[in-house]
């Protein structure tokens, strides 16, 4: 691939002109890590006016710098001359030049961008629908169940869900049989609705869930025992 980039410069000469008798320019470069910084060398000679027999020297340092995107393969960067013109008016030497940049773009393998697409895939998976699939559940083990429930969730997404579902596991006794519900506050929802909906006591919602500052959307754990015996 290659690409043209101008320059303009004006230049002011130690007197006036009448001709430019001969000019020449070279350039060197050198390549960073996020750009090309270099110079173009402009040398010559002039009549101050057309009939005059001696001439004067000139001669000028440009430097230039071009910005490099992060595509671009800086080990096959090549800068040359591409145009060179300019014009006298007066004391003033008007600049114009052009370099061709060839280069090589970096390629990104397919095998990446597939990788990325399925990781981006993953990660749509949110937290609320797995709850949502597992919203109530009846468990003998709560162990087994931590180990099913991580493997599906996110670890990096949403942590106090996470936070609130080893907190209910952590909290359920020895021995038992247990059930409990994930439920989502609704906007018509107040503690004392949940706790009559669901026969269940303030104290035991307090006990799996931080209930300070409860807002719609928010999800509480809902538990209900059941004992051996009263099966």
């Amino acid at each position: 691939m290659n690409n043209i980039i101008e320059f303009k410069k004006d230049c002011i000469m130690k007197t006036y002109v009448a001709e430019i008798t001969d000019i020449s320019l070279t350039h060197d470069y050198k390549i960073m890590e996020d750009t090309v910084e270099g110079f173009f060398d402009i040398v010559g000679e002039y009549k101050v006016t057309k009939s005059s027999i001696t001439k004067e020297e000139f001669t000028y340092n440009i430097p230039f710098t071009i910005a490099l995107s992060s595509l671009i393969d800086r080990d096959t960067i090549n800068l040359s001359i591409n145009d060179f013109n300019y014009e006298i008016e007066k004391d003033i030497l008007h600049l114009k030049i052009s370099l061709k940049m060839d280069y090589e773009q970096i390629e990104i393998k397919e095998e990446l961008k597939e990788d990325v697409d399925k990781e981006e895939e993953e990660e749509m998976q949110t937290i609320d629908e797995v709850l949502d699939s597992i919203s109530e559940h009846e468990i003998k083990n709560p162990n087994e169940f931590h180990s099913e429930v991580m493997e599906e969730i996110k670890i990096n997404e949403k942590k106090e869900t996470e936070e609130t579902i080893n907190k209910v596991i952590d909290t359920i006794p020895d021995s038992g049989f247990y059930k409990y519900k994930v439920y989502i506050m609704r906007e018509e929802d107040t503690l004392e609705s949940i706790m009559i909906k669901y026969n269940v006591k303030l104290s035991d919602i307090k006990e799996y869930n931080d209930i300070e500052n409860l807002k719609v959307g928010d999800k509480i754990v809902i538990p209900c025992i059941e004992n051996d015996q009263d099966k």
